[in-house]
């Protein structure tokens, strides 16, 4: 594949201030938030918004990158492949590649304040129509609530993955501005909301990576003040190598779900759903991708990277994201390996990797390519 890296640098002429690509990817972005509120929240997936999608895909679709060769190739590649062992799943697998390159046609500060104001936006708006939301029962580690908030969002952990994703944004236009410095402040004010967000919702996955986040950003700010570098590069390589052992303990304790029942209690029965899963998988499903999650909820973005696209995909991720935190650790970008640590924690109790609606998740994938580029996606 012959790549360029050309970073649209064309003046405004729209009055908002975008260049027509920005405004191409804005539209973009908004009309995926639009999607995930039709399927999840009205509960009526609309055509003409799917439509809308699929057209900005191709009209914001980052042309420059490739050769006529190149797309030709890896659109024969991906057709085939797909058609081996055909899924619908693997537009999951698709979606977040797809964005990256609408993405890359424009700097990175100015894709994260689109994902911020239109996630701002639907959350007050949410929040102004629905306020708390619903009512649910649930459970929490170990006693039972009585209640859990949806927020209007039409479950509990959807609001908490949708509020996670607007703190995560917020921090990562701080580090990439001129306000670095504030990054500590920042952290200290959000504290209310995500308690708050907590309390009402419950999520276990939420406050999982919460706690990632927090305390890879209290071990990275201490290392830096004391300027202990063996020890910065240590965390940047557990960071490199989550994928690999978060996949095998997702696959280890599914397989060993009768030994470990408490935790499988804990995780609401996701350890047992697993397992019902895998024994399905056969040899076709692995290599190429499984169509087996039709009738089952596997809430774990690591399940979905491996059996989505089949193994294929799962290597070829492993090895983009290896080199991605490697030239962050390089790079000693503390701010955005807790994020992308955060992210990988969520991961386990949820399958925002591969939900590419919530368009705050895409945040994970760009950050990934932007460091693969070596920075050459520009700021």
């Amino acid at each position: 594949m012959e790549q360029t890296n050309t970073v649209t640098t064309r003046k405004p002429i729209i009055p908002l201030g975008l260049t027509p690509k920005e405004l191409g990817v804005f539209l973009l972005l908004l009309f995926l938030n639009l999607k995930f509120a039709a399927i999840t929240i009205v509960q009526d997936r609309s055509v003409m918004i799917d439509v809308m999608v699929y057209l900005l895909f191709i009209v914001t679709f980052n042309y420059s990158h490739w050769t006529y060769k190149s797309l030709i190739k890896t659109t024969f590649v991906i057709g085939v492949y797909t058609l081996i062992n055909f899924s619908s799943y693997k537009l999951n697998v698709l979606m977040p590649l797809i964005i990256i390159q609408c993405v890359s046609g424009i700097r990175l500060t100015r894709y994260l304040k689109i994902t911020f104001i239109i996630t701002a936006i639907t959350l007050l708006w949410m929040y102004i129509v629905f306020g708390e939301g619903t009512n649910l029962s649930g459970f929490s580690f170990i006693i039972d609530r009585k209640t859990r908030m949806t927020f209007g969002f039409g479950h509990p952990n959807s609001a908490g993955l949708y509020y996670y994703c607007l703190m995560i944004n917020g921090l990562l236009l701080l580090y990439f501005s001129k306000y670095k410095k504030y990054i500590p402040h920042y952290m200290f004010l959000i504290i209310p909301l995500w308690f708050y967000i907590y309390e009402k919702t419950a999520s276990r996955s939420f406050i999982l990576s919460i706690f990632v986040l927090y305390s890879s950003y209290i071990y990275y700010y201490l290392v830096q003040k004391y300027d202990y570098k063996a020890l910065y590069k240590l965390a940047g390589y557990v960071c490199m190598l989550m994928v690999f052992i978060l996949t095998a303990l997702t696959l280890y304790f599914s397989f060993t779900v009768l030994d470990n029942k408490f935790l499988d209690r804990i995780l609401s029965k996701r350890l047992t759903y697993y397992n019902i899963f895998l024994e399905r998988i056969d040899v076709l499903d692995f290599l190429f991708g499984s169509n087996a999650y039709k009738t089952l909820v596997i809430d774990s973005s690591y399940l979905h990277l491996l059996f989505e696209g089949g193994i294929f995909f799962f290597i070829g991720f492993c090895i983009f994201y290896v080199l991605s935190t490697v030239n962050m650790i390089n790079k000693k970008a503390w701010i955005p390996i807790c994020i992308i640590m955060s992210f990988m924690a969520y991961g386990l109790m949820e399958t925002l990797l591969l939900f590419s609606m919530v368009i705050g998740t895409n945040i994970f994938w760009v950050m990934l390519y932007y460091y693969y580029k070596n920075g050459e996606m520009k700021l």
